[in-house]
């Protein structure tokens, strides 16, 4: 049979090993954070964290119906953001219109030509703005890029789509740019 001080022995030795374990817990806890990008605040005090994430902004997909209005309802947020001096970057993904009352950051105008898409490849209106969307997909990385590296200094990215709602929602260069921005960022349609 155990003695007494044998048996403070395992106390003390079992209360010891807790202690390591909450250690131990504590230790992966901070790596955790580490690999977060949390760090403690200066004073060091136990629960008191300072989140150091960075910020990241908003994307709003402006989706519907040829004449619903998505360009108006954009250049009317547009017009909101510039007056409150709300930080925001505008995308034109719409190939095929002729003027924009608002100024774009990204237009899929400067880098795929929508008439000439149709020619080369000989396709009517639906089928351009189509394929202006896929060539335009397949480099859209690169804006997913631009906006991350700029993503502290912003609060939205305002984006307009084509009028033709089916050739943006059902098609695959729709799908890419939606879930590039709704991997990346709080995205709204």
């Amino acid at each position: 049979m155990a003695s007494d001080s044998d048996f403070d022995k395992m106390n003390i030795k079992a209360a010891n090993e807790g202690s390591s374990k909450q250690l131990d817990s504590k230790e992966k806890l901070t790596e955790s954070l580490d690999k977060l990008n949390i760090q403690q605040s200066p004073s060091g005090q136990a629960g008191s964290l300072s989140l150091n994430f960075k910020r990241k902004p908003v994307v709003i997909i402006v989706v519907g119906m040829a004449e619903s209005g998505k360009t108006t309802f954009l250049h009317r947020l547009v017009c909101h953001t510039q007056a409150t001096n709300i930080r925001g970057y505008v995308l034109n993904l719409d190939p095929a219109v002729i003027t924009l009352p608002f100024g774009a950051n990204f237009d899929i105008r400067d880098t795929v030509w929508y008439k000439e898409v149709m020619k080369q490849f000989n396709l009517g209106p639906n089928g351009g703005i189509l394929t202006s969307l896929n060539l335009f997909a397949t480099k859209f990385y690169e804006v997913i890029s631009t906006i991350e590296r700029r993503a502290d200094q912003l609060d939205y990215v305002l984006v307009d789509t084509p009028g033709q709602i089916e050739i943006f929602t059902w098609s695959a260069s729709g799908a890419i740019i939606t879930e590039a921005f709704a991997s990346t960022f709080l995205t709204i349609i």
